[in-house]
């Protein structure tokens, strides 16, 4: 696993942050300012991403710290805690605006200046989806939960844009025809299908988390470390093994004791830290992000 580095981690969400922050401005007085709750909406979603993003930065620099007296096993359990959080928060808005959306269909509708709101919502749309490619590819080149988070809002956020801009284009093609009665309907049927659509996203991030904090054994990790411990096993003559795996962000903690039977006889210190070695090798881990702890034991009962 390629190490993350917390101070570009650091600089690239004060940079989301400050964009965020002016976006959300932005579009808040928009929506206000032609009367359309999908745009408001779309700045209030922005300004919970920029608190989720200052949260996040917080987490980072607590990461860097590494461990300390009272957190010997570092932070690592504040990542998926702060992606629980987020993707609580962020269902609970799509929940709200789908609230706002309903009532505003069965109350005849909003009427809103459709031009400026294309305008607006395009831009801004095309503004956040590049956004979150750049900051989606730096998420995955640095192994950044943190910013993987970051880039997924910027992604949700790019979608409702242009989703409301070609939905305002269309207000503009029906106005004066026979349609023109339908037009204040577009911007609170929008509203409520996004937010149904975009519910899903922070509900499966609110899964994956969730594992984590309960410890959940990922599947691909364990089958990994005991393709590792049997072939160790095999090769070294070893009785019989354990593992016990488990992450936390972007930590691992994987457990391993093997077996020596009676038959297996002394061996120099250095033998078993060349089994040590191998296995960290094989798995391409090291501190800090991974908490390796191999035993050896003649007593079964230690397994």
């Amino acid at each position: 696993m390629q190490f993350h580095d917390n101070r570009q981690e650091q600089r690239l969400l004060l940079y989301s942050i400050a964009v965020t922050v002016i976006d959300a401005a932005l579009g808040i007085a928009v929506g206000l300012s032609i009367n359309s709750s999908s745009i408001v909406f779309d700045g209030v979603y922005s300004v919970v991403d920029a608190a989720m993003t200052a949260l996040a930065l917080g987490v980072s620099v607590l990461l860097a710290k590494g461990s300390t007296r009272h957190f010997q096993f570092g932070f690592w359990h504040l990542e998926p805690m702060l992606v629980l959080l987020n993707s609580i928060v962020l269902s609970l808005s799509c929940g709200y605006a789908f609230l706002v959306a309903l009532n505003d269909l069965f109350g005849g509708g909003r009427t809103v200046s459709f031009g400026p709101g294309a305008i607006y919502a395009v831009g801004a749309g095309i503004v956040a989806l590049v956004a979150g490619i750049i900051i989606g590819r730096q998420a995955r080149r640095l192994g950044s939960d943190l910013l993987g988070i970051d880039a997924r809002n910027w992604i949700v956020s790019g979608v409702v844009s242009v989703a409301l801009g070609i939905s305002f284009l269309l207000a503009g093609v029906v106005h004066g025809t026979r349609f023109d009665h339908l037009a204040p309907y577009l911007d609170p049927a929008v509203l409520a299908v996004l937010s149904l659509a975009l519910l899903p996203l922070p509900l499966r991030a609110c899964w994956r988390s969730a594992r984590d904090i309960i410890q959940i054994a990922p599947g691909d990790l364990d089958e990994e470390v005991r393709r590792l411990a049997q072939d160790i096993q095999q090769r070294h003559g070893f009785e019989d093994f354990t593992t016990y795996v488990a992450k936390m962000g972007r930590a691992r903690f994987v457990d391993i004791t093997f077996l020596a039977g009676a038959d297996f006889g002394p061996r120099p210190l250095n033998f078993f830290d060349g089994i040590r070695a191998e296995i960290a090798e094989g798995l391409g881990s090291g501190p800090p992000s991974h908490w390796l702890n191999i035993e050896f034991t003649h007593d079964r009962q230690w397994l």
